[in-house]
């Protein structure tokens, strides 16, 4: 086992004395294995070695011996130990305690400015895991199973490494018993309420009654998915390119693309986004963008309690802040000078020019008008009943229609800008000019509006 673990240090160019590695460490069979030989290939090769271990503060005294026996046993070998345990209210599932050992490996990585973070996982491990995946319907991606190199999710500075991915959980236990180790035994590893414990104990079991190499043959399958996944890559990196302008996705080339071909590409996506990426997921988002795809102003879902999927006539994208700060506050403008609203400069000043200027674009933060003397206006976002005469027209319209008929994503519409004379907007900053502003020859004044930096 040494010699193959050695190779694959070899392989990812590990074997580095000026390298520094952390390694979570649970005191298990799997990490007190891995752990023990790192440290015997670390005497021949003295790179830097910190067991991590995270309490997770579940089973009392229990969970306390384990964090001695971990800390005795680095003792013991000269290796550097670093605990932390985990407040009491944290939730005790499976998710809660991955984000959590996920939040500590990131700041140990930090903290110790490491090359790399070991994990102890096995072709055991693997064969549970594409098993699990199966239950949840996560498709081809699911069968790619545990990769041996790949980056601490969310956080793509630390590279995981894992080393022990050839071996069974047999071949494990056997290095411990033959080089006298002695692991902690949790007691929840036994608790079929846990769904990986379920599938070890009753489900794992009876497939080695049909298969006894069912590990390796997962293991095997696993590879096979992975190379698929990387032909299907290559391919759809090249239709990205094509149906995706300025970071977002072109709306009518994605819903020409064939089915098939839209549903991976969704799937890729929550994976990316690091949600649950089943396919009911998966169909969730697909009906909705191809329901959504005439929409000027778009609509919106709801992935997760802080990002949403914005889908449109002309784009799809993600929005991290759905809901601007809706206020009602406004400022008085009775006079020229510069105004700060809403993490904006508004500027209102006098036209000096002796000759007339080209009127701007709607889309242009910067208007010539005409403005009676003793102007009194105020500058706010909108409100309900709002109406507007737009340049060009006869009559008034309402504001929200405005909106609408400018393709104006709701989301963005309570963070316009609005020059008004009570109910009536005179100006939406960047969207829209009031014909009752037109100067027939100069202009009187110049009204800009620019973002604080």
């Amino acid at each position: 086992m040494i010699n193959k673990v050695k190779s694959f240090l070899k392989k990812y160019e590990l074997l580095d004395e000026n390298k520094t590695f952390i390694v979570g460490f649970s005191g298990g069979y799997d990490s007190m294995c891995m752990l023990d030989i790192l440290h015997r290939i670390s005497q021949k090769t003295p790179f830097r070695l910190i067991a991590l271990h995270l309490n997770h503060n579940w089973r009392g005294r229990e969970a306390e011996i384990e964090q001695e026996n971990c800390e005795r046993y680095c003792k013991e070998k000269n290796i550097e130990f670093y605990t932390e345990t985990l407040p009491d209210g944290v939730p005790k599932t499976e998710t809660a305690a991955r984000e959590k050992r996920h939040e500590f490996f990131k700041k140990c990585f930090k903290k110790y400015n490491a090359d790399g973070l070991f994990l102890a996982h096995t072709k055991s491990d693997n064969t549970e895991t594409i098993l699990y995946r199966l239950t949840k319907g996560t498709g081809v991606k699911g069968l790619c199973g545990i990769p041996e190199k790949t980056c601490l999710p969310n956080y793509k500075p630390c590279t995981i490494y894992r080393p022990l991915m050839s071996f069974s959980r047999k071949d494990i236990m056997r290095y411990c018993t033959v080089n006298k180790l002695v692991p902690n035994n949790d007691s929840s590893n036994f608790d079929t309420k846990y769904a990986r414990n379920f599938l070890r104990h009753q489900i794992i079991s009876e497939l080695k009654n049909l298969n006894p190499k069912i590990d390796d043959v997962i293991l095997n399958l696993s590879k096979i998915a992975i190379s698929e996944q990387n032909i299907i890559k290559e391919y759809l990196d090249k239709i990205r390119k094509d149906i995706t302008s300025s970071g977002h996705i072109l709306t009518q080339k994605f819903i020409n693309l064939s089915q098939d071909v839209q549903r991976k590409i969704i799937f890729d996506f929550l994976i990316e986004k690091n949600l649950d990426y089943d396919s009911k997921k998966v169909d969730e988002i697909y009906e909705f963008i191809n329901k959504n795809a005439k929409y000027k102003s778009g609509k919106t879902l709801s992935l997760t309690k802080d990002l949403w999927l914005f889908v449109s006539k002309e784009k799809i994208c993600t929005i991290d802040d759905l809901e601007p700060v809706k206020t009602e506050d406004e400022i008085t403008i009775t006079k020229c000078g510069s105004y700060n609203f809403h993490n904006h400069i508004f500027t209102i000043e006098k036209y000096t020019a002796s000759s007339a200027p080209e009127y701007p674009r709607a889309s242009e933060k910067k208007a010539f008008v005409f403005l009676e003397d003793n102007f009194n206006l105020t500058l706010r976002t909108r409100l309900h009943g709002d109406i507007i005469q737009p340049f060009g027209m006869q009559g008034t319209m309402k504001l929200k229609k405005l909106f609408i008929n400018k393709g104006l994503e709701k989301f963005k519409r309570d963070d316009i800008l609005l020059l008004c004379k009570k109910s009536e907007v005179l100006w939406a900053a960047g969207v829209c000019l009031s014909e009752k502003l037109r100067a027939q020859n100069l202009p009187s004044h110049i009204l800009t509006v620019t973002k604080q930096v």
